[in-house]
């Protein structure tokens, strides 16, 4: 991988470790709280994805003006390239994180046991579609 595209893949990654293991070890801690608050968290996965596009747009642009009958097979080049592949992890755990805290504060707002609330944000940062569905079935007030 090229350096600049291996730099926004780990300062995306990276950026986002400290958010999660607070939500993670010290869900209730008022720390994890002030950390959370703001924007903060998700300013690394932001950067990497603008910064890739920057340096390299013509993969965007090539998925915007592609023939939208052939749009699967365009995202699968994309996706192939070493800016896409940053491109769509950036996307993912910018989301992942985003809808983390949403299901962290839920669990706090709803008193869930410390486990539970440790179980939800960790799937919900290793396996989405498996955090959401825990948040749904313990998060029933």
């Amino acid at each position: 991988m090229e350096p600049i595209n291996l730099a926004m893949f780990m300062l995306a990654t990276i950026w986002i470790g400290p958010f999660w293991m607070l939500m993670l070890i010290q869900p209730e801690s008022e720390r994890t709280s002030a950390w959370m608050e703001g924007p903060w968290f998700v300013l690394g996965p932001l950067i990497s994805y603008l910064l890739t596009v920057a340096l390299n747009p013509s993969g965007l642009i090539d998925l915007f003006s592609a023939n939208p009958i052939q749009i699967a097979d365009t995202l699968v080049v994309l996706l192939g390239t070493e800016e896409g592949t940053v491109l769509a992890w950036t996307h993912m755990i910018a989301g992942d994180i985003i809808v983390t805290r949403w299901m962290w504060k839920k669990a706090l707002e709803n008193e869930l046991p410390i486990l539970q609330t440790r179980l939800i944000v960790m799937m919900g940062v290793m396996l989405m579609p498996v955090g959401l569905l825990l948040h749904l079935l313990l998060n029933r007030k």
